[in-house]
């Protein structure tokens, strides 16, 4: 027998009494206490404790709706200032991303302005001489090349009042050989990074389309870009059989220079006789030398006219580069060539097996090279005034 159970034996009576009554009371406190903090903790709907919850419910609404007017508020759509902090963190992750896997190697990229602007992050940029507003999400982990701003695209208006047609998906006017318009800018990197899915697909097509490069009615990057628009629009128009192995080669090359352009009409046998006598006609006829000399005749203030294919521009009602027409409709598409041959095939009346062919469904990068662009991020972009 132990001394505890020894000392319990010896108590008198009537304090082994005592002892128990005071267990008792004491289990009946323990008993309330625990209901109390049962309620307390919201898990009753009665009494002081459910009351507390129905307040705590109450104050979370209350502080989430205050945060959503806040954020109502500032997100407003107007740029807000960061800090100098912030805006060297957003601007090497930009680049990062931008020249990791956005642009080829060498090209040009300048980060300017950062702003903050309906919960994101607002980055001026250019790129290859091409000014691009763009953003990145507050983590940055995401960037958007451009955003449709939908009150804007509400208020654009046709000349004749209308809404002007948006592209299509696939081409209802159909053809038996559908006709293919391909618009660019010679150094836009979207415009390139376009050709450079077209060209696969005009090829697998072959004779069954007619296709044609065309330009549009103004340069966004300077004196090369006037030059290499008439280069080659010559090449199509003189020797058709060539342009697209010349352009295979000269959107392969490191930054499509002069040297760069001469060296690819060497290897496809251009004729350089025919060439100039084509690119003096060109300019001639359209005043393209004369129009790049007279700065108050550039499109908005900042970009020559080149006026080529203008006709055709009007109308399409062509934008910037790139710009598909098929059959006469504007067709929105992918830069990669399986969605270019999809687009394309839409507008036969009976699809040839050509439109069968096994294509890479993976956009090439923008700019000149080699590369693809894995994450589809500039699949939107353009070049357009």
């Amino acid at each position: 027998m132990t001394e505890e159970k020894k000392t319990t034996e010896e108590q008198p009576a009537d304090e082994e009494k005592k002892t128990e009554d005071k267990k008792v009371e004491d289990t009946k406190g323990e008993e309330k206490k625990t209901d109390d903090t049962s309620c307390g903790s919201g898990m009753c709907g009665e009494g002081k404790g459910g009351s507390l919850f129905v307040w705590i419910i109450v104050i979370i609404l209350i502080v989430g709706a205050l945060i959503f007017f806040q954020q109502k508020k500032s997100g407003d759509g107007e740029a807000k200032a960061v800090s100098d902090k912030t805006s060297e963190e957003v601007s090497t992750a930009a680049l990062e991303l931008i020249n990791g896997e956005l642009v080829m190697p060498g090209t040009e990229v300048e980060v300017g302005e950062i702003t903050e602007e309906s919960g994101l992050y607002k980055i001026e940029l250019t790129v290859a001489g091409q000014e691009i507003t763009s953003y990145m999400t507050k983590d940055m982990t995401k960037f958007i090349p451009q955003l449709i701003d939908a009150k804007e695209m509400e208020e654009v208006e046709g000349e004749d009042g209308e809404q002007p047609a948006a592209p299509v998906v696939e081409v209802t006017t159909k053809s038996d050989k559908p006709e293919v318009e391909l618009f660019v800018m010679s150094y836009c990197p979207y415009g390139t990074q376009m050709e450079k899915g077209y060209l696969p697909a005009i090829e697998a097509l072959g004779d069954t389309v007619d296709a044609k490069l065309k330009f549009v009615d103004y340069a966004m990057h300077g004196e090369k870009e006037v030059n290499e628009n008439l280069r080659q629009y010559c090449i199509q128009k003189n020797e058709p059989q060539k342009i697209n192995a010349y352009m295979k080669c000269f959107l392969a090359t490191t930054e499509g220079s002069d040297a760069e352009a001469k060296v690819c009409m060497t290897k496809t046998q251009v004729n350089p006789t025919l060439l100039s006598q084509c690119v003096t006609a060109t300019d001639a006829q359209y005043n393209v030398t004369e129009l790049a000399k007279d700065e108050a005749s550039y499109v908005s203030g900042q970009f020559p006219q080149f006026n080529v294919d203008k006709d055709d521009v009007e109308k399409y009602g062509v934008q910037g580069s790139p710009t598909l027409v098929v059959n006469g409709e504007t067709v929105q598409a992918g830069r990669d060539s399986a969605s270019i041959l999809a687009a394309i095939c839409s507008g036969f009346e009976e699809q040839p097996e050509a439109c069968q062919t096994e294509l890479s469904s993976t956009s090439p990068a923008p700019g000149f090279g080699e590369g693809e662009d894995t994450t589809g991020a500039s699949d939107g972009a353009g070049c357009g005034a």
